[in-house]
Order: structure tokens, then C-alpha cells, then sequence
């Protein structure tokens, strides 16, 4: 912490002043997670790892009464703490736990229950890695056509303009050149291949963390066949809608050609895309807040995820 040394300097100093530290638990201290502040409540017996000071010297210290004579810079410093993800239900995330999920349908039927890998849907969420991924997978889909004329290539006469000396204008000895109008691009970018090559290691970190995201949000919803009751866009809206606060949708099929009706259901909305469990990537991920994997695409996920790296 930045303030580690200032901060058990407030314990040693709070701790003589204070004869009794019990008849502070209970209050509030002012916490920060890096870009939002929140307040924390100090219960009896809590315990914070990532601090080595005493939870009841820190109330007192940031007590607004400052009963006990405090430096103001201690009392007005706010504790930076950096909390730990949770999932939606609470539990901690990203510790390699494996995740009982519930089994749907498109009918919103319950049909059980199934356990998702802990290494492949409870890894701690890194945004370094996502953004090396992300900006690896952009680089490969540039396609890289652009070019500009060089002053050999630009139209016109190599012609000298005019005489070297005796003008009184400067010398030039053509008129293609990048000063002029209609003139070549010095430096300019020609076609090239912006592809480059990251470590496997790194793409399968990548594709974990984006899938353990969206299991943390609660945003991964588990069917047992994402092939629909019918064919019309109609209905695949209503489901949609129905998702509540969804703004679009991927759908991951575990067959290694995507259902016909599911493609007939969801190609004229612009909330749902289909992809195959093969063509999973971090990018798609990202671009829709609601993942809808089968029990064959998780499964295929799962034994792409365990299957080791050809060196």
C-alpha cells in the first residue's frame, strides 16, 4: 500500500491513546476502490488481508469528531483499499472454484444443474490481459491495403521544370515532388501485414477471464440445446426482452455448424449473434453483456482449455 508506513504509524500512535478499541467497532471508515469511494462498516471479528492495521484504530482515526487529538493529515487521508471481485451471489472470485450453474431452455424451464470448471470460469479477472488479446485480434482483421504513391509513381513528366540558375525562384527538378500540388507522399503507409504473434498462453488466459467476467456478472446463462422452439424472429425477440437489462446476446452453438433455425431466428436482430463453440474468442465476448453457451459448447470449451500447448 502507499501509505503503509504512515498507516502503521497511526496504529502505533492510536493504540496509546485509546484505552478501549471495543467501543469503536461498529463504525464506519471511509474506504476508496480506486475511481469510487464506498463506506465499510468494522463488525466485530472482521478481518481485512490487505491491511495490517487494526480496522477499530482506523475508525477512531477517521472519526469526524477527532476525540482523540489526531494529525489532521492522518485524520483527513482516505484508506486506499483494493477490494476483491465477487460474484453476483456473494462468493469471492477468481479463486479456481468450480461453479454449479443452473440448466435452462428458451421456454425458461428448469432442467438441472451442472458444474463449471473452476480453472476455465473462476480465474481472477485481468484487464492487462483482455487488452493484449483484444488489440492482438483487431491487429490479425486489419487488412492492410492501403498504400500511397511514391514520387515513381505519382502522374506527371520527370521533366525539369526549368533552368537550374538564373530564375530568381528555387531550384526544382520536378514537379511531382511531395511540395507540390497533385505531388507524391513522402513516407506514406504502403501494404503491409499488421499481424503479429502472441503466446498461446496469453490467448488461453485471455479467453478465461472474458468467460469468468461474464460468470462473476451473473451474465452466462447455461442451456441444454440452444436450438429454438421455432424459427421466428418474433419469438427470439420476446426471449430477448425478457433477459431484462440485455442489450445483446451471444449465443455459442456446440455443434460445429450452427443450428439453421437458431440462424433463421436471430439474423435480422441486431441484439443476438450466433458463433460456433470453435470461433469463441475475447473480442466477441466483450462485445455483448449476455453469453448463452450449450452443454456441448461448455464442454468443448473445457477440453480446449485442458488440452496442452503444442510447443
Amino acid at each position: 500500500m502507499a501509505y503503509r508506513p504512515r498507516l502503521q504509524f497511526l496504529a502505533a500512535y492510536s493504540a496509546r491513546r485509546l484505552s478501549s478499541a471495543e467501543s469503536y467497532v461498529g463504525s464506519k471508515v471511509p474506504m476508496s476502490c480506486r475511481r469510487f469511494g464506498c463506506w465499510t462498516s468494522l463488525e466485530s471479528g472482521s478481518h481485512n488481508p490487505d491491511s495490517r492495521v487494526a480496522r477499530t484504530h482506523l475508525a477512531d482515526a477517521f472519526s469526524s469528531n477527532n476525540s482523540i487529538g489526531m494529525p489532521w493529515f492522518l485524520v483527513q487521508r482516505r484508506v486506499v483499499s483494493y477490494l476483491r471481485a465477487t460474484h453476483a451471489n456473494g462468493e469471492k472470485q477468481g479463486c479456481y472454484n468450480d461453479i454449479e450453474m443452473k440448466v435452462m431452455n428458451f421456454m425458461n424451464e428448469d432442467k438441472g444443474t451442472t458444474l463449471l470448471a473452476g480453472d476455465v470460469f473462476d480465474v481472477p479477472i485481468r484487464r492487462d490481459i483482455v487488452h493484449r488479446v483484444v488489440v492482438w485480434q483487431l491487429a490479425k482483421r486489419r487488412q492492410g491495403t492501403h498504400s500511397t504513391k511514391t514520387i515513381s509513381e505519382v502522374s506527371g513528366t520527370g521533366k525539369k521544370p526549368y533552368k537550374q540558375k538564373g530564375t530568381g525562384m528555387a531550384r526544382h527538378g520536378t514537379l511531382r515532388g511531395p511540395q507540390f500540388r497533385h505531388g507524391a507522399t513522402m513516407h506514406g503507409p504502403k501494404p503491409r501485414d499488421y499481424s503479429y504473434n502472441l503466446p498461446k498462453k496469453v490467448r488461453r488466459l485471455g479467453l478465461k477471464i472474458a468467460l469468468s467476467a461474464r460468470v462473476a456478472e451473473g451474465k452466462l446463462l447455461v442451456f441444454d440445446d440452444v436450438t429454438p422452439s421455432s424459427h421466428k424472429t418474433k419469438e427470439m425477440a420476446k426471449f430477448i426482452e425478457g433477459l431484462g437489462h440485455c442489450k445483446r446476446v451471444l449465443i455459442v452453438d456446440g455443434a460445429d455448424k450452427v443450428n439453421t433455425t437458431l440462424c433463421r431466428a436471430t439474423s435480422n436482430l441486431y441484439a443476438a449473434d450466433v458463433i460456433p463453440a470453435k470461433g469463441l474468442n475475447v473480442y466477441s465476448i466483450l462485445q455483448h453483456d449476455t453469453l448463452i453457451m450449450s452443454l456441448d459448447a461448455i464442454q468443448l470449451i473445457e477440453n480446449r482449455m485442458h488440452t496442452p500447448i503444442n510447443r
